[in-house]
This record gives structure tokens, C-alpha cells and sequence, in this order.
């Protein structure tokens, strides 16, 4: 089993909802462990676009790196991103940061992520997760890279509070057979119970919401 850091970004349609449904699409190929805070952040690279909100996880996998990859990808299509230009709007993202102590260079994949130390909009919610995490090739800590990058425009979505959206998927992998069901449904289906939680403006009816989801689709027979 390997430790695993993801980052995730949205910054078209729903942002929030394309940010739980990616979370709700990674167990069992990455078992959540923590979720960072959601936070809105300015475009990088290319500007004119809107802006997009970011999160960080830890996750567990018993995956090989590049199998991973194409796993994510798979699931950035099952949202429904397509291909774009490079640093352009994209309705998910999601990028492997660090994959255990590994240092990986391929044609397809860099670990860790060849532009981290770069990046404020990964660096705030990873420090939100392991502020003393040690870059294998820099030897700095998250906290030490996060210092030396310009954090402006960056504001928090959520509180330390508030476990949306990870909350969906944690609850979903805690019932395989639930998960199991929820995984066979189509995209479509598997948002309108996304939707359903999401409008929920209280946290204990969030709750109430995802617990209905989980009895509903272990209902026998509820579903094929």
C-alpha cells in the first residue's frame, strides 16, 4: 500500500460538484485518508479564465504510479473534461503531487509533481495536510516551499469545519457494497445524488442526505 497525494481543480461549470464527484470516484483505486480545505484561487499560466477552486488529498493505493495515472485520466473523462490547452479551463484536474519517497521521470509522469514548488494554489491546501512533508528532491518541507511563493488571491471556501465535499466519498468507501452500486451508476445519476446532498445549506441535513444516499443504494435490489 502507498501513500498518495492528489490535487484537484475546477474551473467550469459546477466547480464544487465536479470536486465531489471526482472524490466520490476514487476509492477504491485511491482510498481516501484526509481531505484539505476548498480554496478559490487565480488562474496560472494562462489568465483570461475564470477562476478555480482547489483542494488537496492523502490517499492510500495499491497501484503502480503510471497505472494511477491512467485511472485518473479515465475518471477526468467520466466527469466529462476533454482535451484543452495547456494551463486552459478544464472542468476537473487531477494531478499525482507525491507517490510515497518515490522520484519518478518519464515521458508520461514526473513524482513528485515537476511544478509544485511552484504552485501557491497546491501548496496552501497541501500545508493544510502535511505542512512537514519533505520534498525528496528539494529536502524542504511544504511549509519552507510554501513561504517562498506568492499566495495573493487566495481565499479559503471552507472551513476546517466543514468536511464537504469529501465527506460524499469518505462516507461512500466506509460501505464497499454501497460504493460498489454507486460506481455502476451512470455519470449522470451519480450527480443528481451529488446535487441532492449539495443543496443541503446545514451540515446535519448534508448528513441526513448522504446517509439516505448510502441506505438507498444498498437497498436490496434497489439497483442492478
Amino acid at each position: 500500500m502507498s501513500r498518495v497525494y492528489l490535487a484537484l481543480g475546477a474551473n467550469l461549470g459546477d466547480r464544487m460538484l465536479d470536486l465531489a464527484h471526482a472524490l466520490t470516484l476514487l476509492p477504491p483505486a485511491v482510498m481516501l485518508q484526509r481531505c484539505s480545505r476548498v480554496y478559490e484561487t487565480p488562474p496560472w499560466g494562462y489568465l483570461d479564465q475564470p477562476d478555480f477552486l482547489n483542494m488537496v488529498i492523502v490517499g492510500e493505493t495499491t497501484l503502480e504510479p503510471l497505472v494511477l495515472l491512467d485511472r485518473l485520466k479515465l475518471l477526468e473523462e467520466k466527469i466529462g473534461r476533454k482535451k484543452s490547452e495547456r494551463y486552459g479551463p478544464r472542468l476537473i484536474d487531477l494531478d499525482i503531487l507525491f507517490f510515497d519517497d518515490l522520484q519518478l521521470q518519464s515521458e508520461r509522469l514526473e513524482i513528485p509533481h515537476p511544478r509544485l514548488a511552484e504552485r501557491a494554489f497546491v501548496l496552501v491546501p497541501l500545508a493544510d495536510l502535511a505542512p512537514d512533508l519533505m520534498h525528496p528532491t528539494t529536502h524542504q518541507t511544504v511549509h519552507d516551499l510554501l513561504a517562498q511563493v506568492d499566495r495573493s488571491g487566495i481565499a479559503v471556501v471552507t472551513t476546517v469545519d466543514d468536511a464537504a465535499p469529501g465527506d460524499i466519498g469518505l462516507a461512500l468507501q466506509r460501505h464497499p457494497a454501497a460504493l460498489d452500486r454507486y460506481l455502476r451508476l451512470p455519470p449522470s445519476h451519480q450527480r443528481e445524488y451529488l446535487k441532492y446532498i449539495q443543496e443541503a445549506r446545514k451540515p446535519a441535513t448534508r448528513q441526513r442526505r448522504i446517509a439516505w444516499m448510502i441506505d438507498r443504494l444498498t437497498e436490496e435490489g434497489n439497483l442492478p
